[in-house]
């Protein structure tokens, strides 16, 4: 994973660039794009919760700005918390045009796409959408989290629609088998207490997101609190793994589910950067299935953008889970 300024992201992916983003209400989903232009930036195409909770026009009204100064338009692709295949049919649509085969470079923006929507994104440049296998998934490092709150109190949402299978990851079902979850909850222990309530699992194995070096090293602590909370009412275990390397949290998920039989559910819901590296994963261990619980409400506070950006491609991702399951596979 590279860590790069706005002017070092311009510099890196050149151009010409077809990006692929999520409108929010946070600032934050607008940072790569301000940080692609004026050159580059060829074609976005913008996911938009058409049922979200929050009012989001603000921020739509300035992307469409944005947009205008640089001569490029939006293309909207129509997303839903409750219903997860109208993104499914939007992809499909992109895959099914032409302009999506030519030469630009991919970039995905996954700040402030949703855990389902980034699962989702990775599936289709798996199934349906060539030119994704390598597209650049770039992040936007949080400058600060939930700013008025003590580190005991910071928080991302509450309350859930519903507990689902994401599409594209439906795993192997097998009846009367041992269920086992692997939790990577995040600021919202809540959310994850929900989901454990309801899929009950016969063994909790929760994921502690470590921070890199300084940058928000309290979270540290936190995740171990939220670890422990989530297992006072199932046996299980905790297992570190780093927030912001996906190469580092492949290896750390492999290592803790190599030994593992039984049904084996994932729930992410720590930072989009080990949520790519999962999906990948996922992807290849194709007995996995993957759940997800929408939120009620987000926090409109959570995050403030940064000049701190971090890029790594899909394809490395990929090619470094593949090396490690061939190594262990080797091993047996």
């Amino acid at each position: 994973m590279r860590e790069v300024n706005g002017a070092e992201l311009r510099r890196e992916l050149g151009g010409p660039i077809s990006l692929i983003s999520c409108l929010s209400f946070e600032e934050r989903s607008l940072s790569v794009v301000k940080a692609l232009l004026p050159d580059g930036l060829r074609r976005w195409l913008c996911i938009l919760n058409e049922d979200i909770e929050t009012d989001v026009s603000v921020i739509r009204a300035e992307a469409v700005a944005i947009a205008e100064e640089a001569q490029i338009e939006i293309e909207f692709l129509a997303a839903s918390k409750r219903d997860p295949l109208l993104l499914v049919d939007a992809l499909i649509g992109v895959a099914q045009d032409a302009t999506a085969r030519g030469q630009d470079r991919w970039v995905a923006d996954i700040t402030t796409m949703t855990h389902e929507m980034l699962l989702i994104l990775v599936a289709a440049a798996d199934e349906i959408v060539d030119e994704w296998l390598d597209i650049m998934l770039v992040y936007n490092v949080a400058g600060a989290y939930s700013v008025e709150d003590t580190p005991e109190d910071k928080w991302i949402s509450r309350g859930i629609h519903e507990v689902r299978s994401v599409v594209g990851y439906p795993g192997a079902w097998s009846p009367g088998e041992p269920t086992k979850l692997v939790a990577l909850p995040g600021f919202d222990p809540e959310r994850m207490r929900h989901m454990v309530e309801e899929i009950e699992p016969d063994q909790l194995i929760v994921g502690i997101a470590c921070p890199v070096g300084e940058r928000h090293a309290w979270s540290a602590e936190k995740n171990r609190g939220i670890a422990n909370q989530l297992l006072q009412t199932r046996k299980g275990q905790t297992f570190d793994y780093p927030a912001l390397d996906p190469l580092g949290a492949v290896d750390a998920l492999i290592d803790v589910t190599h030994d593992i039989s039984g049904n084996v559910l994932i729930a992410p819901l720590n930072s989009k950067i080990s949520t790519a590296a999962l999906a990948v994963l996922a992807r290849l261990k194709t007995e996995w299935q993957v759940c997800y619980a929408p939120a009620f409400i987000y926090n409109l506070n959570y995050a403030t953008p940064s000049d701190c950006f971090l890029t790594c491609s899909l394809k490395a991702i990929r090619d470094h889970a593949l090396a490690r399951l061939a190594m262990l596979s080797s091993q047996d």
